[in-house]
């Protein structure tokens, strides 16, 4: 019969192995979470790959934000996103915009944002483009290039200086299979997103106002007013069947006519308080709309899209804020009659088909 020391010794030697045992298992586990996190910190990383982004057009403080949000490192969205080169030509003939050229060249540059000398340079250097002139009528010249290379495009308001080069922008974008869309910031106030949202139930009604500074080159209400009328027809939505509108020297009044009977309208102001704002009626209250609450919201819609997300605005949608905008410059030369925006999209769809290049 072995002795009360060997059994003593034989328990410790069993206690001491079985500690030992359970060390080494407990090390393995955590080597083997530790290899699962790394790996799936790798699938995560492969799955995000880096998106270059790239502007044309360095004429509008829009160049400044969009760069310090997305490079600044404050948006979830904007991980792995960054933009990386600019090419400056913007407007050749708006004074205001020519003028401004120079110092955003500067200011990106501090920024680490290469300045190129073409459109095509700069898509030999990004996958998606901010097309930001902010001259509408060269829109389709610096868009055709982008659609062609099969680069995700956001254009910036306002998309084109006529409802042609808005169908003919899309038409370019369905041939070559790329993703296209276009907004202002406006459609992402706090008030506005929450009647979209459905906070008033069924849209009723809406009037919206903005500042409406005009620019020759441009339909008259598609230079500053279009912020004021994309509020408009985020409420609305599309659907709007005549405009008819009232103009002086100071203001504008477009009232457009729904399907429904529904009625929307827009005010543009030139003189007085230049304010961002509106009223939206539901069938179950009221809200203040059209405000303006900063880009972020736009940016992270933005990379959303360019990630392979989809627009977050339908084509039909802006292609009837533009003939809002043309119908109620036609209604002005008729002293006010009410304009259909179907017959606007008509002759603009023929005169689309004499641009096609592709």
């Amino acid at each position: 019969m072995p002795s009360n020391k060997v059994v003593l010794a034989s328990v410790t030697t069993g206690l001491t192995m079985h500690r030992q045992s359970v060390k080494t298992v407990v090390l393995l586990a955590i080597a083997f979470i530790a290899a699962s996190t790394t790996l799936n910190c790798g699938q995560s990383a492969a799955a995000e790959p880096e998106l270059r982004i790239g502007i044309i057009g360095l004429d509008t403080s829009h160049v400044l934000h969009f760069t310090k949000l997305i490079n600044g490192g404050s948006l979830p969205e904007g991980a792995g996103c960054r933009i990386t080169a600019a090419y400056p030509q913007g407007s050749r003939d708006i004074e205001s915009s020519v003028s401004r050229v120079p110092g955003y060249v500067q200011q990106l540059s501090d920024m680490n944002v290469e300045i190129v000398d073409s459109i095509d340079a700069l898509l030999q250097r990004v996958d998606a483009v901010l097309l930001e002139t902010n001259d509408g009528r060269p829109h389709l010249e610096q868009a055709l290039p982008v659609l062609r290379a099969r680069k995700p495009l956001f254009v910036d308001k306002p998309m084109a200086a006529s409802v042609a080069d808005v169908l003919a922008m899309f038409e370019a974008a369905k041939h070559y299979q790329t993703p296209i869309f276009s907004t202002s910031a406006l459609r992402y106030g706090a008030g506005t997103a929450a009647v979209y949202g459905g906070s008033i139930g069924k849209v009723l009604g809406c009037d919206t106002f903005s500042p409406c500074g005009l620019e020759k080159t441009h339909p008259d209400l598609s230079w500053y007013g279009i912020h004021g009328v994309e509020s408009l027809f985020t409420i609305m939505g599309t659907g709007c069947q005549t405009v008819s509108r009232s103009s002086t020297e100071g203001s504008e009044l477009a009232v457009g006519v729904w399907e429904g009977g529904r009625i929307g309208s827009y005010r543009g102001m030139r003189v007085g308080a230049q304010q961002y704002g509106g009223m939206a009626f539901g069938d179950s209250g009221n809200q203040a709309v059209g405000g303006y609450d900063g880009y972020e919201p736009l940016v992270v819609d933005i990379l959303k899209f360019f990630r392979g997300g989809d627009s977050p605005v339908s084509q039909q949608e802006t292609i009837e804020v533009f003939a809002f905008i043309e119908a109620a410059d036609e209604s002005k030369r008729l002293g006010g009659r009410p304009v259909a925006l179907a017959k606007v999209i008509a002759e603009a769809q023929i005169e689309a088909e004499q641009k096609r290049s592709w």
